[in-house]
Order: structure tokens, then sequence, then C-alpha cells
């Protein structure tokens, strides 16, 4: 008997302690009180994306102490396409159609080279305002041209290609809207110049307009910037040639009011 006493004495005691640690656990407040430990009633939570925050500082940085600086420097300039300037082949330099008669026309060649050059077989044709091409003249052997002078065709027609100092001549003429081309005895093409408006010309780029009248003359310039007023009588350019050739005949030709035949007896005239 005395041994079931104790027993349940034991029992009990432990029961209460076990009692007394179970709510030091497990409260309905956080606090902390004599060794009792209580925990709130909702726990607080962590969040699944949690922010962060980074404010570098970066501080002593070097300084340079010194600098790279160039010691070439290139320049690149863009070329310009080449002004067109004095031809390196004989051009067709003057030409009229009329003078006090109709039948007074000639054609002027000039050299702008630096050598004599054999007009043996070259050829001056024609096509008239229908295109009718045909046979001004041909040069004929032992004719030439001396660098930077001149030759002459005329018609000769009453004495007028005496009265020029013509190298070649016949009963040919020329008229308005016609042309005229300059080749070699092979045939290859030396020059060309068209006035007026024919049909099927000789021509570079456009025809030369207008048709010059009687005593006219259309002339080859001597330089891209030469004018009527600088190839007349005084002018800049009288006596620089008429060496200038961009293959375009309004261009390159101006109208003389009073033309001026030259053949190979005139003063030879340079660039």
């Amino acid at each position: 008997m005395f041994k079931y006493v104790i027993l349940f004495f034991l029992v009990s005691t432990i029961g209460l302690v076990s009692l007394k640690v179970s709510h030091s656990f497990f409260t309905s407040s956080a606090s902390s009180q004599q060794n009792v430990f209580s925990v709130s009633d909702v726990f607080p939570t962590m969040s699944s994306s949690p922010t962060i925050t980074i404010n570098p500082s970066i501080t002593n940085l070097p300084t340079p102490t010194s600098s790279i600086e160039p010691t070439t420097s290139l320049i690149i300039t863009p070329s310009l396409s080449p002004t067109p300037a004095v031809a390196h082949h004989i051009v067709i330099s003057e030409v009229q159609i009329a003078g006090s008669a109709t039948t007074q026309d000639f054609v002027e060649l000039y050299n702008p080279t630096n050598s004599l050059i054999d007009l043996s077989g070259w050829k001056l044709r024609k096509r008239i305002s229908t295109g009718t091409e045909s046979s001004l003249v041909v040069i004929t052997a032992g004719k030439s041209v001396s660098a930077h002078g001149f030759f002459l065709w005329s018609n000769n027609s009453s004495g007028y290609n005496i009265t020029v100092g013509a190298d070649v001549s016949n009963g040919n003429t020329l008229a308005s809207d016609n042309s005229v081309i300059l080749l070699m005895p092979n045939d290859t093409v030396v020059d060309k110049v068209a006035w007026g408006n024919g049909t099927n010309q000789f021509v570079e780029s456009t025809a030369f307009s207008p048709n010059p009248t009687a005593n006219q003359g259309i002339e080859r310039k001597a330089y891209i910037n030469s004018t009527t007023t600088t190839m007349n009588v005084g002018g800049s350019d009288e006596l620089k040639g008429n060496g200038f050739d961009s293959d375009n005949n309004p261009f390159d030709f101006v109208l003389r009011s009073s033309s001026q035949p030259q053949n190979s007896t005139s003063s030879t005239e340079s660039p």
C-alpha cells in the first residue's frame, strides 16, 4: 500500500512538471518572464523576393599623367575631274560659209601640238542640211602643218583662194545647217563641227547655233574661259591659238563678227 502511495506521488509530480515545461514553450503571446517563453499567434514571414540595394562607391581612381598626341596629320583631298584643256591633235579652228559672195567659204585647221604634222592624204568631208555626205577636199601629198601653226582650205571661185592664201582649194562650198569632219588617211576621226540644224550632222555633242552670216566665222576658243571679246582683235586670247576642245561644239566655239582666215604662212600661236 505504501508503494502505491509513493508511486502516485511521483506520477503526479512528474505530470505537474511536464505541464509547466509544455507551457513554457507554447503560449499565445510573445514574451519571456521568469524563464517562461511565449510565442505570438502570428509568426513573421520572409518575402519570397527580397530587395537588394547596392551602392558601389569607387574612389581613388588613377589620374592620367600623360596624353598621346598625333605627330602626323593626314589630309585627304578628293580629286577633281580634269578640266578639258588644249587638245593634243589637229583641230578645226574656224569656218566661214559665206563672204561677200556665197561661195567665199573656208575651213581652217590648227595644230596645238609641239610637232609638225604631215597632212598628206588627210580628208575634210561635209554633210549638207539634208544629211547627204560628200568630199570637201583630200589634202595632197607633201602638205603639212607646223607646230602651233595653221592650214587653210577655201573655195576658189573668183580667185578667193588667192585672196585668203589657201593652202588647198577647189570649187566645193559650204552653207547653213552643214557640218564638217576631219579624217586621217585611214579614216580615223580627228575632229568635227556642226552648225545650225541639219540632218545627221557630223557633230560633237550638239551643233553650234546660230548659223553664221556673211563674213562671220565660228572660231574655236583658245581656253575654256575664252570669249568672243578675248578671241577678237586686241583681245587677251587673240594670239593664243585655237586649241581648246571639250568635244562640245557650242562650248568650244564662239561667233566672230568678222572672220580671220589663217594659213600655213601665218604666224604660229602658242597656247
